[in-house]
């Protein structure tokens, strides 16, 4: 065999040796997935941030866009330089399934549980909120039929999918040591809720104070009592993977809840 034979089946050994430590190195690898966003959503330093619709968080008024969570993501852009897309988000599932297939960097802001600690990185908490049961007063005697907790036994209450007034439902019905009917609707969002208790379409539903505030302005018989309600820490959830963009808005975050501006903010809402 001549010498360059023997040149070039050493270089071929080489190239598979070096082949077969690559494709090890990927198999080690592949029990880890690491934090992506996919196509077609911002690319390079802009974050992509998901907002749950509403009056508190996010809503347009008068060709306007405001609330607690697009004025603090507005903030954090202009004070960080950072570039931001904000996603108006219906449904919290829809906003937390988009954050862990990397498509949303961010979704701002949803109550904190167990769940939410498990799975994903939290903010600190953003400002409180409350859920509140909403009904409809007698049109005769305009009294209400739910006063206290133990009214609710079994009563049907209906929420918005992914709720964290579900969890807090059924522990209340434990408590009362009755059963409440739950209700988790995936097409219809706090605000929707609110109407069709409204029109009468469903009796009862627990949505987010402010909401309610809003609809009993507008119909009287619309009745939300604060002795059936749950405050709530709302915070920012990142991707678990996530670490630049959690340490980037916590570390500004915690700055800027004792400036005026944050208590501004809060104060409008």
């Amino acid at each position: 065999m001549s010498t360059s034979s023997k040149y070039v089946r050493m270089a071929a050994y080489v190239m598979l040796a070096l082949i077969f430590i690559f494709v090890i190195g990927i198999t080690k690898d592949c029990g880890r997935i690491p934090y992506q966003r996919v196509e077609g959503y911002s690319k390079g330093d802009t974050l992509d941030i998901a907002i749950l619709y509403g009056p508190a968080s996010y809503y347009l008024y008068d060709d306007s866009i405001s609330g607690i969570n697009h004025d603090i993501a507005e903030e954090f852009s202009l004070e960080t330089g950072t570039p931001i897309k904000i996603w108006p988000v219906t449904q919290p599932s829809d906003g937390l399934s988009k954050l862990s297939d990397g498509a949303f960097d961010i979704v701002a802001s949803l109550p904190l549980d167990n769940n939410l600690r498990k799975n994903y990185k939290t903010s600190e908490s953003i400002f409180l909120d409350r859920l509140v049961l909403v009904q409809l007063t007698d049109s005769v005697s305009g009294n209400a039929a739910v006063n206290s907790s133990l009214d609710l036994n079994g009563k049907t209450v209906y929420v918005a999918e992914g709720s964290s007034a579900l969890q807090r439902l059924r522990n209340l019905s434990e408590e009362i040591g009755g059963e409440i009917n739950i209700v988790e609707d995936p097409e219809l969002s706090d605000e929707l809720l609110c109407l069709k208790v409204s029109s009468g379409d469903i009796p009862f539903a627990v949505v987010n104070e402010k909401v309610a505030k809003d609809l009993a302005l507008k119909n009287p018989r619309i009745h939300y009592d604060s002795s059936v309600s749950f405050t709530q820490f709302q915070v920012w959830i990142f991707n678990s993977s996530d670490s630049v963009s959690y340490k980037k808005f916590s570390d500004w975050f915690d700055s800027f809840r004792l400036t005026d501006d944050y208590r501004k903010i809060v104060d409008n809402f």
